[in-house]
C-alpha cells in the first residue's frame, strides 16, 4: 500500500470487528501513512435471528461468505482484514480465496502468534481457546500451534455455543455474564490442576468487549494467574506497515450491513467503543441497512 490514499475494509458477522475497526481509525487520526484513508466496515451476518453456526455444514457457510466477499470486493478496497474467527475460518473454503487479487488477512493468523509468543515464553503455562463452536471445531488454532511445536496438552478449546449472538444483542445482560460463568467453568474442568498461568485467548471478536469478565471468571474457577489474550488488538495495528508520514489525514468511514440494528444495539456499542474513536460511533449511527447487501442462499 505504497501510495496516498488506500481503502481498508473490515469485516465481521456482527458489531465484534467494530472494535478493530475503530482501533484503526484511532491509530491514524494524528498521522498516517496515507493523506486519504477511506475505512469500510462490512457486516456479513446473514440472517437477523442466527449466524454462521447455524448453516447445516461447511459447504452451506462457504458459499454464503462467498457471495459476500463478492460484494467487498466492489468496494475496491487496498485490504480486506476479517475480523472473525469463525469467517476466518470458513475463507479457505471460498471460491474467492482461490481467485482474488486482493490482499485478504484473516485473524486466526493473528491469535495464533499471539498464542505462540506466550506459550514459548512462559514454560508450563496453558491456554484455552474460547470461540464459537466453528472456530473450535474445526480446532484451525490448535493444529496451527501443534504443528509450530506447542504440545497438544496445553491448549484447550472451549466452543462458546450462542455467545457471539448474546454479546452482539446486548453485550451488559445478565444472561452474558452467566454464559461466560459457565464456559469458564468448564474450561476449568478441562484444564485439570491448577496452573501457575493461564492464557485465555478470546478467539472470537464480539469477546473482547467482556475480557476483564472472562479473566477473573476463569482466575477464580482455576487459581491461577490468567492473562487475557486478545486477538482483536494485533489484527488492529498490522496495517501499519509503512511509516507515517501524514498528519491528520482524511479519513472517510462507512458502515454497511445485511441485517438491521436497533437503536438499542448502537447505543450499547457507543458505551463501549466512543472513547476509542467517536468517529466510529458517528459512521454507526449513520450505518446503511441493505437487505440485499449480498445473497445468503
Amino acid at each position: 500500500m505504497n501510495k496516498r490514499e488506500t481503502t481498508i475494509l473490515v469485516t465481521d458477522s456482527g458489531l465484534g470487528g467494530l472494535s478493530v475497526f475503530a482501533d484503526i481509525a484511532r491509530q491514524f487520526k494524528e498521522k498516517a501513512p496515507f493523506k486519504k484513508i477511506t475505512l469500510v466496515y462490512f457486516n456479513a451476518w446473514p440472517f437477523p435471528d442466527k449466524g454462521y453456526n447455524h448453516f447445516p455444514d461447511m459447504a452451506a457457510k462457504a458459499n454464503a461468505f462467498n457471495n459476500a466477499m463478492g460484494t467487498m470486493a466492489k468496494f475496491n478496497p487496498d485490504v480486506i482484514l476479517i475480523a472473525c474467527n469463525t469467517l476466518s475460518v470458513i475463507y479457505p473454503f471460498t471460491d474467492f480465496s482461490r481467485a482474488t487479487n486482493i490482499d485478504v488477512t484473516g485473524i486466526v493468523d493473528h491469535g495464533v502468534r499471539l498464542i505462540y509468543e506466550h506459550l514459548i515464553q512462559t514454560k508450563d503455562s496453558r491456554v484455552v481457546i474460547f470461540g464459537t463452536p466453528t472456530t473450535t471445531g474445526e480446532k484451525t488454532h490448535k493444529n496451527a500451534l501443534v504443528k509450530m511445536g506447542i504440545a497438544p496438552e496445553r491448549i484447550i478449546n472451549q466452543g462458546c455455543i450462542d455467545l457471539a449472538g448474546k454479546i452482539e444483542r446486548d453485550p451488559f445482560s445478565k444472561e452474558v455474564s452467566q454464559m461466560i460463568d459457565a464456559n469458564a467453568k468448564q474450561a476449568a474442568l478441562k484444564l485439570g490442576p491448577p496452573k501457575e498461568k493461564v492464557f485465555a485467548a478470546l478467539c472470537c471478536t464480539h469477546f473482547g468487549y467482556c475480557s476483564d469478565f472472562f479473566a477473573t471468571t476463569l482466575a477464580g474457577y482455576t487459581r491461577a494467574d490468567v492473562l487475557v489474550l486478545n486477538p482483536n488488538i494485533r489484527m488492529a495495528h498490522c496495517i501499519k506497515k509503512a511509516a507515517a508520514q501524514f498528519s491528520f489525514p482524511k479519513i472517510d468511514m462507512k458502515i454497511v450491513s445485511r441485517v438491521f440494528w436497533e437503536e438499542s444495539r448502537i447505543k450499547a456499542y457507543e458505551k463501549l467503543l466512543n472513547k476509542i474513536s467517536p468517529q466510529t460511533i458517528e459512521a454507526l449511527k449513520e450505518y446503511s441497512w441493505n437487505k440485499d447487501l449480498f445473497q445468503v442462499t
